[in-house]
């Protein structure tokens, strides 16, 4: 819904600034009731969480609630000037996201003309799911996983970036893009220094396809870790991810498939017991975590609504591993299933109901005689509601 600021005023927070142009005001607010139940055993076949059962209100799970503020400013011939700024909001208790940001989920200016889109600010990589650039909607039926059913390797959104997105020619667009530091929180260790290698730094490129109803995606992200993340014997490898994949519309159904490689990530399967599976037993590795994913997916029109279905495959394995004395150790291989359905029904053009659930298992093989596989299980149900503004 298209806002003026004076009505923005209203807000408190943008009051003494109606003369600038027209600036929208939207959102999307989702709430749902939410059961999950879970179970983790970890290497030593101790409950970690033993078949804990959650019945909860929850928001996001359909489509992240958000709220924003953007607008754009023609400058003649063929330039524009834009803005976004957008925060999540947890409308089940009100908190606001994204480590304490105000506009956490996206805060960019951006440049438009004959040569494409050059966007500064903090954004989300082409592999995120998340903000303008995301690529994943190409190839991902659920663009990202289903909440606890995901597993892939996957990157986030960058502070200090640099995007540039060219025209669409012949159907084709390509997507660059680099930020200087990725994260300027109190969480990355002290000391870091935007643009050096004492940061943490993060680059892409990406090319999507449109034809008709078929469409396209491939895309490849590079993560330089802070060189002080070092060892006293080793440098971590760099994160690296690539992606490819699709999708094609018959009119009866929507097909997507996805292949993603992966190296140097430091999480699995975003499960947190696993992120921590090599530290808790004293290890450390140089390689972190590389592997391969595959994901097949639908959408097909029921009942003037949509039902989505999504499948994952992950296999990934931990190798280069030195115990405390830096003795060398035996690798970790570790794999994941994940099914996910969710059904949608639009109520109004602003309304939607809708009603899912998925399962995930993984298992983390042990690497020392007499200890049990880590596993995982996790599975949830839920309904809900969003509604956009």
């Amino acid at each position: 819904m298209k806002k003026t600021l004076a009505a923005l005023a209203v807000l408190g927070a943008f009051a003494g600034s109606a003369a600038a142009a027209d600036v929208t005001l939207y959102g999307v607010v989702d709430q749902a009731l939410n059961y999950t139940y879970t179970d983790v055993t970890g290497f030593n076949g101790a409950k970690k969480v033993d078949g804990q059962n959650t019945f909860e209100m929850g928001s996001g799970i359909n489509a992240g609630s958000r709220f924003g503020l953007k607008g754009v400013e023609d400058l003649g011939n063929g330039y524009k000037v834009g803005f976004k700024l957008e925060n999540a909001v947890s409308t089940d208790d009100g908190t606001l996201g994204q480590g304490g940001r105000l506009f956490g989920r996206e805060a960019a200016l951006t440049v438009y003309g004959p040569f494409g889109e050059l966007a500064f600010g903090r954004m989300g990589g082409i592999a995120s799911a998340a903000g303008t650039y995301d690529l994943l909607g190409y190839v991902d039926a659920f663009d990202g996983g289903d909440n606890a059913v995901y597993g892939f390797a996957s990157s986030s959104r960058c502070d200090n970036m640099v995007t540039y997105a060219s025209p669409r020619l012949a159907g084709l667009q390509l997507v660059a893009q680099y930020s200087f530091k990725t994260d300027t929180t109190v969480e990355k260790p002290e000391g870091q220094i935007e643009g050096h290698s004492t940061a943490e730094r993060y680059a892409s490129v990406g090319l999507s396809g449109e034809y008709g109803p078929a469409q396209f995606a491939v895309g490849y992200e590079l993560t330089k870790y802070s060189t002080l993340e070092r060892k006293s014997n080793y440098e971590p490898d760099d994160g690296q991810l690539v992606f490819v994949g699709g999708n094609y519309d018959f009119g009866v159904a929507k097909l997507f498939a996805e292949a993603q490689y992966f190296a140097g990530q430091k999480d699995v399967f975003g499960i947190d017991d696993f992120k921590t599976a090599v530290s808790n037993y004293g290890l450390t590795t140089e390689k972190n975590w590389k592997g391969y994913g595959l994901h097949l997916g639908t959408i097909v029109p029921v009942a003037e609504g949509e039902l989505t279905v999504g499948a994952y495959y992950v296999d990934a394995k931990a190798e280069d591993l030195y115990d405390d004395t830096n003795a060398k150790a035996a690798d970790y291989d570790a794999d994941y299933y994940g099914l996910a359905a969710r059904y949608t029904y639009p109520l109004s053009q602003r309304t939607t109901v809708y009603v899912g659930g998925g399962y995930a298992e993984a298992t983390v093989d042990s690497n020392k005689a007499g200890n049990e596989d880590a596993k995982a299980k996790i599975g949830n149900v839920y309904l809900g509601l969003t509604h956009t503004f």
